[in-house]
């Protein structure tokens, strides 16, 4: 048992999830899932072979694995803990029984308020990934509301503003590295600021750009939409930044869930519940900055994994057959070098 083990995960029940087994929808096109995890955190564990499961169902053929704090190492320096995991999601990806590359590239996590110092930690991911590490995720999510963020367990205010963090950021993108960027539309600013500082950086956005949605947000949907909306029009005209298309049944954001329900929504219901935010993402993103990222098995807990991506089809049927293929595989392709 890991000292880093999450509190809380969903549970995930394969008979209620069956109840909503669907089709695949067409066209049948490469998918490339640009963001899951591996873990023990849930009972029974998901690793590999659950992963691949999911993903055949789905028409999946790669994946990127992000960082979850799991296996980290149990001694040594602490500011090498976090090689466990990429060793171990390395492990996971030679030990995929086919025929999906489960673990194609691998984000982990770094102290990068170790500034200067955390380039020889940046190494030594590097160097656990055996030729699949490409970058780094910070968690930056801070909201002062000790419900809708993550209260003493959480990251304080200003992270992504901190001389010492930027001078972390600066050793990734001298390693070459992506800057995979967890944060929430209280924060969208503070992004573009620390984009705007590292224009050469390619920095990708998790989970559309984090929308609170529990606690006092719950009550003002609209206004979290307009400031989410007004957040990701700042990003839009950097360049270097690009969106994860999921994470909608993450609890804090609340946009898919399976509370109450006798079985799961189907693709057309997700789709519905998503389209405001994939739309908003499209239309100031374009079809060039946006990737797919299933976040299962988090979402997991509110549908099957062919649900979200026929949901994803539905919404993105007018970028067309290229604009499809950028979303789906090309532009994870490109940014994780799979």
């Amino acid at each position: 048992m890991s000292k880093h083990k999450k509190p809380h995960v969903h549970p995930v029940d394969e008979a209620w999830l069956a109840r909503g087994a669907e089709v695949p929808v067409g066209p049948v096109i490469e998918i490339v899932d640009s963001h899951i995890h591996l873990w023990d955190f849930s009972d029974p564990a998901y690793f590999v072979e659950t992963y691949t499961r999911d993903a055949v169902s789905a028409g999946i053929t790669a994946s990127v694995y992000v960082d979850c704090t799991m296996a980290y190492r149990e001694d040594g320096p602490v500011e090498l803990e976090p090689v466990g995991e990429v060793a171990f999601a390395r492990a996971q990806a030679e030990a995929a029984p086919g025929p999906v590359d489960v673990a194609a590239a691998i984000v982990g996590w770094a102290d990068l308020t170790l500034g200067d110092a955390v380039a020889p930690v940046l190494a030594a991911l590097e160097q656990a990934g055996g030729g699949r590490f490409r970058g780094v995720r910070a968690r930056a999510t801070y909201d002062p509301d000790p419900r809708a963020g993550y209260g003493a367990d959480g990251i304080g205010p200003g992270l992504m503003l901190r001389d010492d963090f930027r001078r972390g950021v600066a050793q990734v993108q001298a390693a070459g590295q992506v800057l995979d960027l967890y944060a929430f539309h209280t924060q969208l600013g503070e992004v573009a600021d620390l984009a705007r500082a590292f224009p050469d950086l390619p920095i990708v956005l998790n989970h559309i750009g984090g929308p609170l949605g529990i606690s006092h947000y719950a009550d003002e949907r609209e206004q979290v939409f307009a400031r989410w909306a007004e957040g990701m029009a700042g990003l839009a005209p950097l360049a270097n930044v690009s969106v994860k298309i999921g994470g909608f049944a993450i609890s804090r954001l609340a946009i898919v869930s399976a509370d109450g329900r006798e079985a799961p929504p189907s693709s057309h219901e997700v789709a519905d519940l998503c389209q405001p935010w994939v739309d908003h993402c499209l239309a100031g993103f374009g079809a060039g900055r946006c990737m797919f990222g299933s976040n299962f098995p988090v979402d997991k807990a509110a549908m099957p994994l062919l649900t979200l991506v026929n949901a994803m089809k539905h919404l993105t049927a007018p970028l067309g057959s290229d604009g499809q293929q950028a979303f789906f595989a090309g532009n994870a392709r490109a940014v994780y070098r799979i």
